[in-house]
């Protein structure tokens, strides 16, 4: 039996069996008086040893034997509570209404208003139990009354249905509290703090932040051990018999950062493990009773065994940090999982505030608006966050929204770049949108034939529209030097390093004193990534993310890192092509 139900049983039967044991004056010869009360305790020792069947059957026979009015109430009732327990809910609680309407005048309607709203609840009739919750009146029941509603209501997650119920129930507070709790969680976790705004002003509720750390305390240590779970496929670090190079390359960053921190008087005690990509060698690293008592962690990198570290992470709340990763799953729902490249919404949101600046900015009278996005789930996410973003600012919908596959892009590029030919042609009706008045343009694919089928779209209709796409395209060499001069395209650069910077010749000068090659990108993020988590330790203890809401940090490898209440990086630098060089013209 639920712990929760013992505890209201309990209160409930205490009196009932104070009430039989009273022996009221039942109107009957005194004999007949005795036996039926005897059967009557029989069946409540039958119920209390949770044989509920049989206590049900023998209720059931009580209510057929003549009793008098004062002992009638409760026979009815346990007859409830033991097919209610039973798992018979639709008898249980229709007799319970039956005694509602047979004892107006007994003195346990509370207990009954109850029970009716407990069955209620468990049968979605959400409105009919806080009606019947209303009804109670004994102030001694407000503490069961309140654990009931908070019980049954925090399972609702449509936040439109509990609007509802506010609204049908304006005085009961509880539905108000929770709805605001559920959309401060939410917006915890997704960081769209627009509805719990809305929230406190149409209702006045107070002021509440979901805090997932709120019980737990940042400790400053003279040493920090931090576990590095890494797929080198050695049994002792040999660079050499590493089968994925780049692996290698992270891991000599962080090996060359912490040499650093050490000049800073931040020692941290690195322990390497070998996941050799793995779920069982993962779940057997982890089962090693040293791992608990980490300060953080370091990876995994690959899909299969980063479940089962983030999940360790989480119930032994120790901050864990995947360095390559761009999926905001890894972090969903755990306050102490991070990343620290920027996530695709990340990306997906700050494309759209792009294209918004340079709308008002520009005072677009009438912008036109085009996403041309690729097969990949990685597209479909971003373009569909950048048209929801887009949509939910301009109050309008978005003018082109298209997905392009190796099959379409052929017929798509024919159908449009012959729209000056249709213009030409007398009474031809247009039905489509004619591409020319494109004033912005988002491609989040990194696919080639996407990306170069939109940029010929573009040059072939001799239109010059505020394209916003990602630096693979410059990695990836995807555009020619005609295109990037011909079109203002802005690339969301989250990896981008001036190389003029002292600090980085510095880096690069003792990299290959240390490891006789030149550092390639995955060295820079290794660095870069366990400094900034190195200096987070010693600033601000173990729970570091407690106080960085409101913090900027310069990187010495990559122009910055941010995060504030994100569990994703939110530096995102945008590079534009001027006089035959990328600038960076945004670092925010």
């Amino acid at each position: 039996m639920n712990i929760y139900l013992r505890l209201i049983l309990f209160f409930l039967i205490y009196p009932l069996e104070h009430t039989a044991v009273a022996r009221p004056n039942l109107g009957m010869p005194d004999r007949h008086a005795k036996l039926l009360l005897a059967q009557y305790e029989a069946a409540k020792k039958v119920y209390k040893i949770e044989a509920y069947a049989e206590a049900k059957s023998l209720f059931d026979k009580l209510r057929t034997i003549q009793h008098p009015p004062s002992l009638s109430p409760y026979i009815h009732f346990y007859y409830g509570l033991a097919a209610y327990h039973n798992g018979e809910k639709a008898i249980a609680h229709q007799t319970f209404l039956d005694i509602q309407a047979k004892f107006p005048d007994w003195n346990k309607q509370n207990e009954i208003h109850y029970w009716s709203a407990q069955c209620s609840f468990e049968e979605g009739r959400v409105e009919e139990a806080l009606g019947g919750l209303a009804l109670i009146k004994d102030k001694h029941m407000t503490g069961s009354v309140l654990q009931l509603k908070k019980f049954f209501l925090k399972r609702i997650e449509d936040h439109g249905y509990l609007e509802e119920l506010i609204e049908k129930f304006p005085n009961d507070a509880i539905i108000k509290t929770i709805l605001h709790k559920k959309v401060a969680r939410e917006a915890y976790l997704t960081q769209d703090f627009s509805l719990i705004n809305q929230l406190k002003q149409k209702y006045n509720v107070s002021d509440y932040t979901y805090d997932p750390l709120k019980h737990v305390k940042s400790k400053h240590k003279t040493a920090y051990d931090v576990a590095v779970l890494l797929p080198l496929f050695v049994n002792e670090l040999d660079y050499e018999a590493c089968t994925d190079q780049f692996v290698i390359e992270l891991y000599q960053g962080i090996q060359l950062a912490i040499e650093r921190l050490a000049q800073d008087g931040i020692v941290i005690n690195l322990f390497t493990f070998d996941t050799k990509r793995s779920v069982e060698v993962t779940k057997a690293l982890l089962a090693q009773e040293a791992m608990v008592y980490m300060d953080l962690i370091i990876g995994p990198l690959y899909p299969d065994t980063i479940p089962l570290v983030a999940a360790f992470a989480k119930k032994h709340k120790i901050n864990l940090i995947n360095p390559i990763s761009d999926n905001s799953t890894i972090t969903h729902s755990n306050p102490f999982a991070f990343l620290f490249q920027p996530d695709l919404e990340t990306c997906a949101q700050r494309a759209a505030a792009l294209t918004l600046s340079d709308i008002y900015g520009k005072a677009t009278a009438e912008p036109c608006i085009g996403v041309f996005y690729g097969m990949e789930q990685k597209d479909i996410l971003q373009a569909t966050l950048y048209k929801h973003r887009i949509e939910k600012q301009l109050g309008k919908s978005i003018d082109l929204f298209v997905q392009l596959s190796d099959t379409t892009i052929k017929n798509f590029l024919k159908e449009n770049t012959n729209q000056e030919e249709e213009k030409n042609l007398e009474n031809t009706e247009q039905t489509h949108l004619d591409l020319t008045n494109l004033t912005h343009i988002y491609v989040p694919s990194q696919d080639e034939l996407v990306v170069s089928s939109v940029i010929s779209l573009c040059l072939k209709l001799g239109i010059k529209p505020q394209i916003i796409g990602h630096e693979q395209w410059i990695k990836k060499e995807i555009l020619n030097i005609y295109q990037l001069q011909r079109l203002p395209i802005l690339f969301l650069s989250p990896n981008y390093i001036d190389y003029n910077r002292p600090a980085l010749s510095i880096f690069r000068k003792n990299f290959f004193e240390k490891n006789a090659t030149k550092p390639n990108e995955k060295s820079y993020i290794g660095y870069e990534m366990m400094l900034f988590f190195g200096r987070m330790l010693g600033d601000y203890g173990t729970y570091f993310q407690k106080k960085w809401e409101n913090m900027h940090y310069s990187g010495v490898i990559f122009q910055g890192v941010s995060y504030g209440k994100h569990h994703a990086n939110q530096h995102i630098p945008v590079l534009r092509f001027e006089k035959d060089k990328f600038v960076c013209v945004s670092v925010n």
